[in-house]
């Protein structure tokens, strides 16, 4: 019986091929390797993109040079904007924001009104935020509502965070008292993600609701009581020395500037940062130095089956490219092996990843990912091809008669 000739398995590529299945223990160690960087490389190239789009969501949002919270609340404050992690009620007198709209440098003023729910209670759906805007007033949250509701936000309606989950029919349950959804905003990697937006007469109906049942607000007159005033400086002022000045001048007022929120951020930013690049560089040499020592025992073991590929006809370039493309398959299967693990891990966990950080991190969308996946499986093939580059040098200037020689 005349067997059929198999010339495809032949061709570089079936004899790279047949080599790896050949040896799976050994081609099995090369992918590990790979797949350790491409984690490193993807998982940290996801995780600084995230980082640096959470930057830029926390600027959109906050929107007012300084926020004005009662004395010793500031990092309530910036938990409430960076986080949403722990809810919180401040309060103070609402006579504060008059007197600091004449302060030197003061161009805009505006209140908010902050009530905390409790999840673990019979009164509400979720632990959350709920932050009441003065429609008449507000230059921050309008601004970026506005894409979403063309329209003020009603009595009993809520405009909610991405986080923030509704019922069947829509609403959300705050102190026993159901409110309309009224739009749902993108996520943000912020605070705000945990937050809903009322209007002010809401807000006050909410905090009465409240204080009644004994939830909060003890002792607080509710209808008069602000929880921050959110203040622009005029451009001609310095925004440092108008709060330097807020301070000095005005009881009770605790100061958080914008700036000052952008400089803890891009403190921890450049830290994180650095570790994860640096992670990402030593795993990265360190797989090439693996990978070249590792291509250069396996060769030194396979000079015999090379020599009889020469005496079979092949030629010196055909050696070295079955040597290339052994390492491009175990580069592109480490890859992609190493890239869904470092999907797995970062995706799914990538809000609780930002929280231990406590950083905004705002994952990129399909298409930055898709790109990174795509760069990542380059840089992979490339880095396996340049580890091998020596071993499929050498091979291909032994001598065969040589290498069949040696052992004798």
């Amino acid at each position: 019986m005349k067997m059929k000739k198999t010339r495809g398995s032949l061709t570089t590529f079936g004899i790279a091929y047949k080599n790896l299945i050949g040896k799976p223990g050994r081609s099995v160690a090369l992918v590990v390797v790979v797949s350790v960087m491409a984690f490193a490389l993807f998982g940290g190239a996801i995780l600084s993109q995230s980082l640096d789009n959470g930057i830029r969501s926390l600027e959109a949002r906050l929107g007012a040079d300084i926020a004005i919270v009662p004395q010793g609340n500031e990092a309530d404050y910036e938990s409430v904007i960076l986080t949403g992690a722990v809810p919180v009620n401040l309060h103070f007198d609402s006579d504060i924001a008059r007197q600091l709209s004449k302060v030197p440098g003061v161009s805009q003023v505006t209140v908010q009104f902050y009530l905390a729910t409790l999840g673990e209670a019979d009164c509400c759906s979720t632990i959350t935020q709920i932050i009441g805007i003065d429609y008449y007033t507000d230059f921050v949250i309008q601004a970026w509502i506005a894409e979403l509701l063309h329209r003020q936000i009603g009595d009993g309606e809520v405009i909610v965070g991405s986080n923030v989950i509704a019922d069947q029919n829509n609403a959300v349950r705050f102190f026993d008292t159901p409110l309309a959804v009224a739009a749902r905003l993108e996520r943000t990697a912020t605070g705000m993600d945990n937050t809903v937006f009322v209007n002010m007469t809401t807000a006050r109906e909410l905090a009465a609701i409240s204080q009644s049942g004994g939830f909060a607000f003890e002792g607080v007159d509710v209808k008069n009581a602000i929880s921050t005033v959110l203040v622009n400086i005029d451009p001609a002022y310095d925004v440092s020395a108008v709060a330097d000045y807020i301070r000095t001048n005005i009881p009770n007022a605790g100061v958080v500037t914008s700036y000052g929120i952008y400089t803890s951020i891009a403190t921890n930013l450049r830290f994180f940062t650095g570790i994860i690049n640096a992670i990402t560089i030593s795993a990265t040499v360190l797989a090439v130095i693996i990978l070249a020592l590792l291509f250069s025992l396996i060769s030194g073991g396979r000079k015999k089956e090379f020599a009889v590929l020469r005496i079979l006809g092949a030629t010196r370039k055909k050696l070295a490219s079955i040597v290339l493309m052994e390492s491009i398959y175990i580069s592109l299967c480490g890859a992609i092996f190493g890239i869904v693990l470092a999907a797995i891990v970062v995706f799914p966990f990538g809000r609780q990843i930002g929280l231990q950080m406590g950083m905004p991190l705002l994952l990129p969308p399909h298409w930055d990912s898709a790109r990174l996946f795509v760069i990542t499986l380059a840089l992979s093939a490339l880095v396996g091809s340049l580890a091998s580059a020596y071993s499929a040098y050498k091979i291909s200037r032994a001598e065969t008669y040589a290498t069949m020689r040696e052992g004798e």
